[in-house]
């Protein structure tokens, strides 16, 4: 071996090897793995297939890498760019070059057509450091245009493992999905600045946790405990997305469901009003084991996730009886319109299951700005050009319809059960509106209680769901058992579907 190429290959070997002794007796204390072993989790090869800018900072023993590995390899044979933080030098924080590796990885990405992954557990910028660099072209500050440009095109996924504070946790809410480790945070100032600002003092977790995050911001998509559940959820993540925008998911060999469709009219209760668990009809629809619900602990009233139906991905929008009644609140018009919204971009046909009293009322949703949220999500819906079913399991009263796909909404197919009722407000609220003046003026209470049945009975006549399937309001009455092998049927007739929407440059509402 020359003299020239000895030395290239012991730079190599130094450069990889990380930060100084100190950083990674920091990453160890904090149980965290290093970059180079974390990476190995994802991928199927044990050195990044293509790494760039290993050499940056090279001058400088303590700086290697200038802190960021980036590069491109394979995971489960599929091309993915990455860009992953080493704690191990300056804690990860972004100097101008780290910032300009980052920037290169993410044009490559949108070249190449692959999706990318961050993983991310940096400090911040270097303030000593970057100085003016922080609004440059090619430094930090185009970290941030390149995630809007990149938005729609490749699938950006996250995961975080520290706390990132500062501009550098926009890049964890930029991700199209965000995986939290459980003990990392991520907020728009640390908590000493907080404390400097406005005289407040919190904790990390309390200001910015997973589990805050997870619950009530909703920025968290998923949350793990380890760094090996992390990544195997990352894959799992990766088996539902296509590689860009113009291509469609990767499907699987078809599996029978979970639970045998011949249960899902034992599933459903006859009584409107009283409450079961969606995920069980889910398990009675789509393929065993299939489904990976998406913020799941946020807006609960709304379920949403990925799924398979015969080995085909599809997206899943579903009201919860089971949580406030399936009522669409402000956080759960959020939710669904932002998971509409990433699977159009990414061709994945959505399945709607309705069950909703409709929007809630009151004057805690609107100061929440229930009309402005509710209608991103009717927006969404409205807007989605990927094959879209509507299934109306229960009730469909209001509103709650409209964002739910219903016939208004141009879906290929609006199917309703036979426990369906679609109706612009429930019979206990109808009659109480129209009649209220009436039921007032009777006294007696007994005659009053019979006088309030026969109304609502009448009114339930008017939706009758097999005289509303006679009028065409729904396009097909299905047995419950045959619901599955329906929506098999359709979305395949329909995966051809090309819709284009009259021109614009975009739409206002989102």
């Amino acid at each position: 071996m020359g003299e020239r190429e000895e030395r290239v290959r012991q730079e190599i070997a130094r450069i990889k090897q990380g930060g100084p002794p100190r950083g990674h007796e920091r990453q160890q204390a904090a149980g965290k793995l290093f970059v180079r072993d974390r990476l190995r989790l994802f991928f199927d090869e044990p050195e990044p297939l293509v790494e760039t800018g290993l050499f940056a900072r090279n001058w400088d023993p303590e700086l290697a890498a200038d802190g960021v590995v980036t590069g491109a390899g394979h995971i489960d044979g599929r091309t993915v760019f990455f860009v992953a933080s080493d704690y191990t030098v300056k804690a990860g924080s972004i100097g101008h070059l780290h910032a300009r590796k980052f920037v290169r990885t993410q044009q490559a990405a949108i070249r190449a057509r692959r999706p990318i992954l961050y993983l991310i557990d940096s400090s911040g910028a270097r303030i000593d450091e970057t100085g003016g660099h922080h609004v440059d072209k090619d430094s930090v500050g185009e970290i941030f245009y390149q995630h809007s440009i990149m938005s729609g095109v490749v699938p950006q996924i996250g995961v975080l493992y520290g706390t990132c504070f500062a501009g550098t946790a926009y890049t964890p809410v930029f991700c199209d999905l965000l995986v939290m480790m459980r003990d990392s945070a991520m907020a728009i100032a640390s908590p000493r600045m907080v404390e400097v600002a406005i005289g407040q003092k919190v904790t990390p977790q309390e200001l910015g946790g997973a589990e805050m995050h997870a619950r009530k911001s909703g920025s968290a998509h998923f949350v793990v405990d380890t760094e090996e559940e992390a990544a195997a959820l990352v894959k799992q993540i990766f088996s539902y997305l296509p590689d860009h925008c113009e291509t469609t998911p990767p499907v699987a060999p078809p599996r029978d469901p979970a639970l045998d469709p011949t249960q899902i009219d034992d599933l459903i209760p006859q009584d409107p009003n009283r409450a079961y668990d969606v995920h069980r009809l889910i398990d009675a629809l789509v393929d065993a084991g299939s489904f990976l619900e998406v913020r799941a602990q946020y807006a609960a009233e709304l379920v949403t996730g990925f799924a398979r139906l015969n080995g085909h991905v599809i997206g899943i929008v579903a009201n919860q009886p089971a949580v406030r009644g399936g009522t669409i609140f402000p956080e759960s018009a959020d939710k669904g319109a932002e998971f509409v919204w990433f699977c159009d971009a990414f061709n994945i046909p959505l399945l709607y299951l309705v069950d909703t009293p409709g929007f809630m009322v009151g004057t805690a949703v609107e100061q929440n700005a229930i009309l402005r949220r509710g209608r991103k999500f009717i927006f969404a819906t409205a807007c989605a050009t990927v094959p879209r079913i509507c299934v109306v399991v229960r009730k469909a009263y209001g509103a709650g319809i409209y964002a739910m796909s219903g016939p208004a909404y141009d879906p290929e197919l609006t199917i309703a059960l036979p426990s369906a009722e679609i109706a612009v407000m429930g019979p206990e609220a109808a009659v109480n509106a129209v009649y209220y003046n009436r039921l007032q003026a009777i006294t007696d209470p007994e005659e009053r209680r019979r006088v309030v049945e026969q109304l609502r009975a009448e009114y339930r006549a008017g939706y009758d769901i097999f005289r509303l399937a006679g009028e065409l309001v729904v396009d097909a009455l299905v047995p419950p058992s045959e619901l599955r092998s329906v929506l098999i049927d359709t979305f395949e007739v329909y995966r051809t579907k090309r819709v284009e929407l009259p021109y614009r440059k975009h739409g206002t509402i989102l």
